[in-house]
C-alpha cells in the first residue's frame, strides 16, 4: 500500500518530469521557429536570384534556332532553359550571352550528333545506353555547363549500361520551385560506389 511519503515522492518526480517536458517543448518550438525563419530567408534570397537578369528568360514556348556544327535545330525555351545555369539557358535570356546571326540563329561549334542526345536528355530524362557515347556526352556537358547532365551520367549504375535497353532512364536533379541552387553540387559530395563515373575515372 502506498503511503503518504511515497505519494509525495511520486508527485515530486512527476512535477519534475513535467517541467522537463515543458522545457523540451519550448526548445523544440524555438528550433522550429528558427527553421521557419531560415526557410523564409532562403525563399526570399532564391526569389531575388531568380529575378536577376541571368534568369529572365524568354517565354517558354518561344522557339530558338541553333546551328550546332552545321546542323540546324529549333528548340523551345522550355527545353533549353531546363538547366538554368547552362550555356543553352543563356541563349534564352532576354539578353543572351552571345548574339545570334542576322537570321536570329545561334552558332555553336560542337558535335551536332551528340547534341541530339543532349536534347533528348533535357526533354525526356533519358540517355543512350552506350558507354563511348556517354563518355563523349560527359565532356559535352562540361562545355555546355550542364551540371544536370553531368550528375545524371555520374550516377548511372554500371550494371545499367550492360543491359540490352537502348536507353537509360535517369533522375533529373531539376530545380525546385524558386530555388535555382538545388542543382548545385555539395562541396564535399562524392560519387557513390558502383556508378558509371566511378568506373570511367578509374580507366587509364
Amino acid at each position: 500500500m502506498i503511503n503518504e511519503l511515497d505519494l509525495k515522492t511520486l508527485w515530486s518526480e512527476l512535477d519534475s518530469y513535467s517541467n522537463e517536458l515543458e522545457k523540451e517543448s519550448q526548445s523544440l518550438q524555438e528550433v522550429w521557429l528558427k527553421i521557419a525563419e531560415i526557410k523564409s530567408q532562403n525563399e526570399t534570397e532564391a526569389q531575388e536570384i531568380m529575378n536577376k537578369n541571368e534568369f529572365c528568360f524568354l517565354d517558354a514556348e518561344t522557339i530558338v534556332g541553333i546551328n550546332v556544327g552545321g546542323q540546324f535545330f529549333e528548340v523551345p525555351v522550355a527545353v533549353l532553359a531546363k538547366d538554368p545555369y547552362s550555356i543553352l539557358a543563356g541563349l534564352c535570356r532576354q539578353n543572351p550571352i552571345i548574339q545570334p546571326d542576322e537570321e536570329g540563329v545561334f552558332f555553336i561549334d560542337r558535335d551536332w550528333w551528340l547534341f541530339r542526345h543532349i536534347l533528348t536528355f533535357l526533354r525526356s530524362n533519358t540517355l543512350p545506353n552506350e558507354l563511348e557515347t556517354l563518355k563523349e556526352l560527359y565532356v559535352e556537358s562540361s562545355f555546355y555547363r550542364l551540371e544536370s547532365l553531368q550528375n545524371a551520367i555520374e550516377n548511372i549504375p554500371i550494371d545499367q549500361v550492360s543491359n540490352l535497353s537502348p536507353q537509360i532512364a535517369v533522375t533529373w536533379s531539376g530545380v525546385r520551385e524558386n530555388d535555382p541552387d538545388s542543382m548545385r553540387r555539395p562541396l564535399k559530395s562524392n560519387v557513390f560506389d558502383g556508378s558509371l563515373f566511378k568506373g570511367l575515372s578509374n580507366e587509364k
